[in-house]
């Protein structure tokens, strides 16, 4: 009767190479889970900033001005910020509409924006988007529309590693 089997040689030869081979296949499949999480990171950010920017467009368009822009410790004049031509970081910026005390309000607490309309200096209920890490606004001038205001707002957000920059200019109908 012969004995039919593995030698332990032939055992450890064969466990080399399954290791080897589960190694590699481990390795790219965790490669391809962080590729995965980083784009759909990348993703939710662009998303959530075009979204953000179309909701304030569709606001600012309907303004005739900019009636509060403050950052956590300062409360920013209109005039200097209308003849800086900078950007200046604001957490809560408020447009003027319709009659003295009505106003869009944006403001950013937890790296959240939220939205309201009413007194300039209200506190916004309505949440529009996370991860957001800050938001600058700059009046543009151009010489070309004497009587035109123009804002342009900077949204950066923040998700998992990823940042994502998003900008738009917006002219005020209502002024």
């Amino acid at each position: 009767m012969k004995n039919k089997g593995f030698t332990m040689l032939e055992l450890l030869v064969s466990l080399g190479i399954s290791s080897v081979v589960v190694g590699l296949i481990f390795s790219f499949f965790t490669g391809n889970y962080r590729v995965y999480k980083s784009v759909r990171n990348d993703t939710e950010l662009h998303f959530q900033a075009h979204y953000i920017l179309n909701f304030m467009t569709g606001k600012v368009v309907d303004s005739s001005c900019i009636s509060l822009a403050k950052n956590k410790t300062d409360i920013y004049s209109m005039t200097a910020v209308r003849n800086a031509g900078r950007e200046y970081p604001v957490n809560k910026v408020s447009f003027k509409y319709g009659s003295t005390s009505e106003n869009y309000v944006f403001y950013i607490e937890n790296n959240a924006i939220r939205y309201s309309n009413g007194v300039k200096d209200m506190e916004p209920t309505v949440e529009l988007g996370n991860y957001v890490k800050g938001m600058y606004l700059s009046v543009l001038r151009d010489e070309s529309f004497q009587n035109a205001k123009a804002v342009n707002i900077k949204i950066v957000m923040e998700k998992g590693g990823c940042r994502y920059e998003a900008s738009r200019a917006v002219y005020m109908r209502n002024n």
